[in-house]
């Protein structure tokens, strides 16, 4: 899927926290799990975007955004905020780094049946490194 660059005023932004819990049925533990998806303008274009965290973004705020076209919108992958120049998104070397380790170890076990789910796996989480380390080259580009 080709990526998208573009730059823009900010408005409409809105940050929706989404909660989830997840219990174990014979220790009783539970795991809560929460992640922000962020919905803004840039310019005209609608962007929606998940993270473990908020990001330091307003309405009035320039910003520029590199992701791709998904329903009518964008799927931001990085986006900068201009106006004090962080930018937000997932670490290459983080994505990359869980794509070698599961390829490797889904190859090592492909004799048993873990191994058939972990190399797809691994190889999707390679595309997805390949694609951010694209946007970060996209995003320093004048």
């Amino acid at each position: 899927m080709a990526l998208i660059k573009f730059s823009g005023p900010v408005s409409n932004y809105r940050e929706e926290t989404r909660v989830t819990s997840t219990q174990t049925s014979n220790t009783g533990y539970t795991q809560v799990r929460t992640e922000k998806e962020i919905s803004f303008r840039v310019g005209n274009r609608p962007v929606s975007m998940k993270l473990p965290k908020g990001i330091e973004l307003t309405d009035g705020d320039d910003a520029t955004v590199v992701g791709s076209d998904a329903r009518g919108g964008v799927k931001a992958i990085l986006v900068r905020n201009d106006t004090i120049g962080m930018i937000y998104g997932m670490s290459t070397w983080y994505v990359m780094a869980w794509a070698i380790i599961l390829t490797v170890v889904g190859i090592a076990t492909l004799g048993i049946f873990i191994g058939i789910i972990l190399v797809p796996l691994g190889l999707f989480l390679l595309y997805r490194g390949y694609q951010l380390m694209t946007a970060h080259k996209m995003m320093a580009a004048a």
